[in-house]
């Protein structure tokens, strides 16, 4: 073999080792962004039926209504929190879980840390990587004590026996691979920061808002792997393949609730009207299911 070639095979030699070293360095980075921050969950048990405080199943519920969760969790002329309901997105239909306590189908057999684990870091039971169609990116605000309350309530439910549909996610997209590079690029579990210069009042209206209400997945816009900037970024957005656009909350030119006093943002959460404008489309679903009960 004449030396040009030996130099040319060292070349590619060396070539693919350093594209190895990268890939290699890719991957752990991505495993690492997406194991940060986990819950651990070994050894934990679930709370039986009835076992929870009356109390604290009584929060739950309120939160749950908070969180809009029957909203998504409830099929069409389907039973309460037993799923079904398909979640039209760019990339395919996502089938909302069964949230009651049947232990086949259900989260009977979830502990209070597999429910966290799933609101805090979007992961299931089983630790498969969960689409954010579930709003996981806003539920990792939410506190543990927030979550065991909603977890407890759930428990409370009456069990239904309804198996998980299939996604209907074509491929990449339905992978654990592609969900853990988007998670490496869009999602960081994370807490509620108060700001210590506003009063109580706000920053539970902030915790709402960025946690439970995840305002932000309707009224922020979407890049095209689906992401939001979320927080209190609620500049407005296109829902996605519902051809609906949420306003902006901070701008006078579209919805503006800045300027709208305390009474008349309470009335339109509260009724679906206000004197400054009245709800249509999803926001009335929202008013209905959610947030008539703050």
């Amino acid at each position: 073999m004449s030396a040009a070639r030996i130099r040319s095979r060292s070349r590619w030699l060396a070539a693919l080792s350093v594209l190895a070293g990268l890939l290699l360095l890719l991957t752990a980075a991505v495993w690492f962004l997406n194991v940060r921050g986990e819950v651990d969950v070994r050894g934990t048990l679930p709370v039986p039926a009835g076992a929870a405080d009356q109390t604290l199943v009584e929060r739950g519920a309120y939160l749950a209504r908070a969180g809009n969760c029957a909203g998504c969790h409830t099929a069409r002329g389907g039973e309460s929190y037993a799923g079904g309901l398909g979640i039209a997105t760019p990339f395919g239909t996502v089938y909302t879980s069964n949230l009651t306590p049947d232990k086949a189908t259900g989260i009977g057999d979830w502990s209070p840390a597999h429910f966290w684990r799933a609101m805090h870091n979007g992961r299931s039971r089983d630790g498969r990587l969960l689409y954010p169609a579930f709003p996981y990116t806003s539920y990792t605000k939410v506190t543990r004590e927030d979550s065991d309350a909603i977890y407890a309530f759930l428990q409370s439910r009456p069990a239904v026996a309804q198996p998980n549909r299939e996604h209907g996610v074509g491929f990449p997209y339905n992978t654990q691979a592609a969900l853990a590079v988007w998670r490496a690029l869009y999602f960081r579990p994370g807490t509620f920061e108060s700001e210590g210069a506003r009063n109580a009042e706000w920053n539970r209206g902030a915790y709402l808002v960025q946690g439970l209400g995840h305002c932000s997945a309707c009224h922020s816009a979407r890049n095209a792997l689906g992401a939001t900037s979320g927080g209190l970024d609620l500049a407005g957005g296109l829902i996605p393949m519902q051809n609906w656009y949420a306003p902006s909350l901070a701008s006078a030119d579209e919805a503006g609730v800045g300027h709208w006093s305390r009474e008349e943002i309470a009335s339109l959460l509260k009724t679906g009207i206000s004197p400054r404008a009245s709800v249509t489309g999803p926001m009335a679903e929202v008013v209905l299911r959610s947030t008539q009960y703050l």
